[in-house]
């Protein structure tokens, strides 16, 4: 993830008003006025902050794009200490406690979201975690952060954690794009931090463009298998993304689900996070996890809860054209579209080729029993010949064009390309009705697939 950004320097003063004394003084200038609000103004060279001393006005601003960049960088502007400048205006809706929101009302939360990361933070970052949350929901800017964090000792390092588990958990806030704070300091001690988030649309554009995200996504939904195998709608889940998607590393919006749900073009942030937002609306608890692949580039998949279960899923690997390497030795021009090693995989087999970041506790994935290869009849324990046509024969009875066989230990492995593929017993598995073949292997996962045309009667 690559953050940067400036800082900036704010202003904050309040004037001191020697012309009325009390509050009495100024509700009744205002009656007379009959005017909404009364600046009050301050005399030369004599003001105060709101604890009675100069305010120390320090405001940092990162801004955070995806994980798929190789680098990181982070940038903090310092401003300096303010003298006083401006006066307060206080309008009559304030003394009166009346005065409404000047700030949008809107909010982008979505009911569905799994707050997996919420989880694991302690009450004090709970609070700002809420505090956060509702900030980016809203659009809004300049919102303190709960005084008790302060008191519980948290600082603006503590910050960066939360905001990026509030993304992670919530693939909904599309528009943010980082965030910055500003803290305000007496005699050294911090007293007060306000977030601000940084939004890459306007509220119009936001309005228009989460319309488009929740048309799209409900016609997918729509489509969804019904019933209670989970299982079916999480494979669906899986293979629609990638039928659907081209990964454009320079696609617009590529780090939001925009760019999967509306234009179809994006990179893996946009996989995981569209993934994320339709799994949950079909009640499959999916959260947003990042680390690194081989070369140690930044990437982005998820982790879901399916059938009581914990398993991992990455539909960009399962883009079999976006994966395809030197490792995975193939023949002929072309692929299956889906690659399914990592749908429902356990934590071994994906720390294989993944790395995941450490910044918030992740389970053990252990079970089997919704893997792929367990569900579809394709996990090779052993190489038993009648085991093996039996799950040919299912996928020529399916009407497919392809299969995808996955073996439980590098010995079996070794024998069962020997078999297929130095011995050609594949064509005998196939029939005579099979006019060609290809295929590809994955090494690391210990799995191997077969495309094929057959000739109709």
């Amino acid at each position: 993830m690559r953050r940067s950004g400036n800082g900036r320097k704010d202003r904050i003063a309040y004037g001191k008003k020697r012309a009325l004394s009390g509050l009495a003084a100024l509700l009744l200038a205002l009656v007379l006025t009959a005017c909404g609000s009364l600046p009050v103004a301050s005399t030369s060279g004599e003001e105060f902050s709101l604890w009675g001393e100069p305010i120390t006005g320090e405001e940092a601003s990162l801004s955070a794009q995806a994980a798929d960049s190789g680098a990181e960088t982070v940038e903090y502007g310092t401003g300096e200490t303010q003298e006083a400048e401006e006066s307060r205006v206080v309008t009559w809706q304030e003394l009166l406690g009346t005065e409404e929101a000047s700030q949008s009302a809107v909010d982008y939360t979505d009911p569905y979201a799994w707050e997996y990361c919420f989880q694991y933070l302690d009450e004090p970052r709970q609070r700002w975690y809420r505090d956060i949350q509702q900030t980016l929901a809203g659009l809004k800017l300049d919102q303190e952060l709960s005084p008790a964090g302060l008191e519980a000792g948290l600082t603006e390092e503590d910050i960066d954690q939360i905001f990026c588990y509030v993304l992670a958990d919530h693939p909904e806030y599309f528009y943010v794009d980082g965030y910055r704070y500003t803290r305000f300091s007496r005699l050294d001690k911090l007293v007060k931090i306000e977030f601000s988030g940084s939004y890459v649309y306007s509220e119009e554009e936001c309005a228009e463009r989460w319309a488009r995200i929740q048309e799209e996504a409900e016609k997918l939904l729509a489509q969804a298998p019904q019933g209670e195998d989970d299982y079916e709608k999480v494979r669906y889940i899986y293979e629609t993304l990638i039928c659907n998607t081209d990964y454009v590393l320079d696609a617009p919006d590529n780090q939001n689900l925009y760019s999967v749900l509306v234009n179809g073009a994006s990179v893996c942030q946009g996989y995981a996070k569209a993934a994320q937002y339709l799994l949950n609306h079909l009640g499959i608890p999916c959260v947003l996890v990042q680390g690194r692949v081989e070369p140690g580039e930044g990437h982005a998949w998820n982790l879901l809860l399916l059938n009581g279960e914990y398993y991992y899923m990455d539909a960009t690997w399962g883009d079999a054209s976006y994966q395809q390497t030197e490792e995975q030795e193939g023949d002929g021009d072309w692929m299956p579209q889906v690659n399914y090693d990592y749908l429902c995989v356990t934590t071994e087999q994906l720390l294989r080729t993944h790395v995941p970041d450490q910044n918030v506790p992740l389970p053990e994935c252990t079970a089997t029993r919704d893997n792929y290869y367990v569900r579809e009849g394709c996990l090779i324990s052993t190489l038993e010949e009648t085991a093996l046509q039996q799950a040919f024969d299912r996928a020529l009875e399916a009407g497919r064009q392809e299969i995808s066989l996955k073996c439980t230990q590098e010995e079996v492995y070794r024998r069962l390309l020997e078999h297929l593929i130095e011995e050609k017993k594949v064509f005998s598995y196939l029939g005579q009705d099979c006019s060609s073949l290809h295929y590809a292997r994955n090494e690391k996962q210990l799995s191997v697939t077969f495309w094929f045309v057959t000739v109709q009667p």
